[in-house]
């Protein structure tokens, strides 16, 4: 998009970092994995129960594979990625969970941290 905005081509070699620096727009990954990290941190902060919670903890008891054509990741396989087994006690420090926000949303997002 950046290009065709500014009027390069690829030929040009200009890279999409440098263009979103002169368009000084934000990535659209960069922008949705920073929204949904904020948004598991509310939403494990909530005092009231509520399905989203329950559901985003959910655990399939059997253990069974996914059907054919269904991703093998979950939602919150990426989040435990980078925020660790505990993902959801470190939710709960804002201080901690702000850390790694940066963390998950940069592009290098396979930084482990315990």
């Amino acid at each position: 998009m950046e290009r065709s905005m500014l009027g390069f081509t690829r030929k040009d070699g200009k890279r999409c970092k440098d263009l979103r620096e002169i368009t000084k727009l934000e990535d659209a990954v960069t922008l949705t994995k920073t929204l949904k990290w904020r948004w598991t941190g509310h939403m494990l902060r909530e005092k009231r129960e509520k399905w989203t919670k329950a559901m985003t903890e959910w655990e399939v008891r059997d253990g069974s594979k996914r059907n054919k054509g269904r991703q093998r990741k979950r939602w919150v396989d990426d989040i435990k990625q980078t925020a660790g087994i505990l993902w959801s006690r470190k939710a709960r420090n804002r201080h901690t969970w702000k850390h790694l926000e940066k963390a998950y949303a940069s592009e290098d997002a396979l930084i482990t941290v315990n």
